[in-house]
C-alpha cells in the first residue's frame, strides 16, 4: 500500500471501533491538541513512515541524522492533505514541523527528547513514550494509528453536536447597544482574541457590497492567527483589482495603542503601498494615558505626511458600534457572526468549543 492507502485504511477502521486496546498517551496528546496539534500530526506522519518501512528508526525524523528521513516531506505531501480531509478543524496549514517542537534538530529518544520545545512536560513525555513504543517496545504502529484516528472520530463529533447547537440557536436583537452587550460579554471570556477578529470581519463581509470605496475590492477568507506559517499584513485584509492590498485591520485583545505598536506596523507595510490600515483593540479607551494619546496622534499624523498612509487607531467597541450603523437588519450581523464562529471552529482551534458554547448561552439570554 502507498502512503493514502495506509492513511485511508487506518481511518476506515477506525470509524468501525472494533479495536479493544487503549493507548495512555494518544489520550493525552488527544485532551491536549487545541493547542499542539503539529505534535498530533507529527506522531501520524512517524506511525506511517514505521508501517510503510518498518526498519527505519522514525525518532530520527531529518535527513541530517545518520540513516534518518524527512518526516516533513512526508507530512507535507500525506498526513496534512489527509488531516484536511478528514479532520479540518486538526489540520496544519502546510506542515506540522514548522513549529520548533518538531523541526530542531533533536532525535526524539528518551535521552535527547528532554530538550524538546514542549512547555507541556506530560504532553512532551506521552510524545516521547510513544516512540518508545514503536521503536524499543516494538508496539505495532498499526494498532496505535487507528487507536489515535478512533480517538480523533469521536472528537469531532463531539465538535459537530456543539456546531449544530450554535447554528439552530435564535435570538431577537432590538438595538446596536443589545449587540454590543453581548459582544463585550464574549470577548471577556478566556483565550477570546480570535473573537473580536471574527466580529470585525462579519461587519465587513456585510458592509463591502453596500460602499462605493469597496467596489471592485475583495475581502480575503481569514488566516489562522497563531500559524508559524502566516502570511499577510493584518488580521483582516481587503484588496483591491489588481490583486494588491487596500484597507488591512490589525485587531489587539486587551493591549493598549502605543507608538512603538504604529511603528511595527509601519515596518511591516514598508514595502507596499497600503490605503487605509486600522488598529483596533478592546483595551479600555484604546491608550494608557492622554500622553501615550497624543504621542500615537502625533506620530500617526507624520506618516500620514511623509508615506501618505492612513493609520487609524481605534477601540474596537467603538468601530463596531459605527459601522452597526450602516446594517440594515441587526440580525444579519448576529447571523454572520454566529456563522463565522462556526466555520472558523470548523477550520483551526483557535475557536473553542467554550467559546462557542459561551455565545449559544449568550444567544439564549436575548431571546
Amino acid at each position: 500500500m502507498n502512503e493514502f492507502e495506509v492513511l485511508e485504511k487506518s481511518y476506515k477502521l477506525a470509524q468501525a471501533n472494533t479495536q479493544s486496546k487503549s493507548f495512555a498517551d494518544v489520550d493525552y496528546l488527544i485532551e491536549k491538541i487545541d493547542g499542539n496539534k503539529s505534535i498530533v500530526s507529527a506522531v501520524v506522519t512517524s506511525l506511517l513512515k514505521k508501517i510503510i518501512e518498518p526498519k527505519q528508526d522514525v525518532r530520527l525524523h531529518r535527513v541530517d541524522f545518520e540513516n534518518g528521513y524527512s518526516a516533513r516531506v512526508l507530512d507535507t505531501k500525506f498526513t496534512s492533505p489527509f488531516f484536511k480531509t478528514h479532520f479540518p478543524k486538526y489540520a496544519n496549514k502546510e506542515s506540522s514541523f514548522l513549529t520548533l517542537a518538531t523541526r530542531e534538530q533533536i532525535k526524539w529518544t528518551k535521552d535527547e527528547g528532554i530538550n524538546l520545545k514542549i512547555r507541556d512536560k506530560k504532553l512532551r513525555e506521552s510524545f516521547l513514550n510513544i516512540f518508545e513504543m514503536i521503536e524499543v517496545k516494538q508496539q505495532n504502529p498499526n494498532e496505535i494509528l487507528v487507536y489515535l484516528f478512533a480517538k480523533l472520530i469521536e472528537l469531532s463529533k463531539v465538535d459537530e453536536a456543539i456546531f449544530e447547537i450554535v447554528n439552530t440557536q435564535k435570538t431577537k436583537v432590538v438595538n446596536i447597544n443589545s449587540i454590543v452587550e453581548m459582544l463585550q460579554k464574549h470577548f471577556v471570556i478566556k483565550q477570546s482574541s480570535r473573537l473580536p477578529v471574527v466580529a470585525i470581519y462579519s461587519i465587513y463581509e456585510l458592509l463591502l457590497p453596500k460602499f462605493e470605496r469597496f467596489k471592485n475590492k475583495k475581502l480575503l477568507p481569514l488566516q489562522v492567527h497563531t500559524s508559524s506559517d502566516k502570511h499577510g499584513f493584518g488580521d483582516i485584509e481587503i484588496y483591491d483589482e489588481d490583486d494588491k492590498p487596500f484597507e488591512i485591520i490589525e485587531i489587539k485583545h486587551n493591549i493598549p495603542i502605543d507608538k512603538f505598536l504604529i511603528f511595527d506596523i509601519v515596518k511591516k507595510i514598508q514595502t507596499v503601498k497600503i490605503n487605509r490600515y486600522y488598529v483596533l483593540t478592546t483595551f479600555p479607551n484604546c491608550f494608557t494615558d492622554l500622553e501615550s494619546e497624543k504621542s500615537v496622534v502625533e506620530y500617526i499624523a507624520n506618516i500620514k505626511q511623509e508615506k501618505n498612509v492612513d493609520i487609524i487607531a481605534n477601540v474596537i467597541i467603538a468601530t463596531i458600534k459605527y459601522y452597526l450603523r450602516f446594517v440594515d437588519d441587526y440580525s444579519f450581523f448576529i447571523e454572520t457572526y454566529t456563522k463565522n464562529l462556526v466555520n472558523d471552529a470548523k477550520s483551526s482551534t483557535e475557536i473553542k468549543n467554550f467559546h462557542l458554547e459561551k455565545w449559544a448561552e449568550i444567544l439564549e439570554s436575548y431571546k
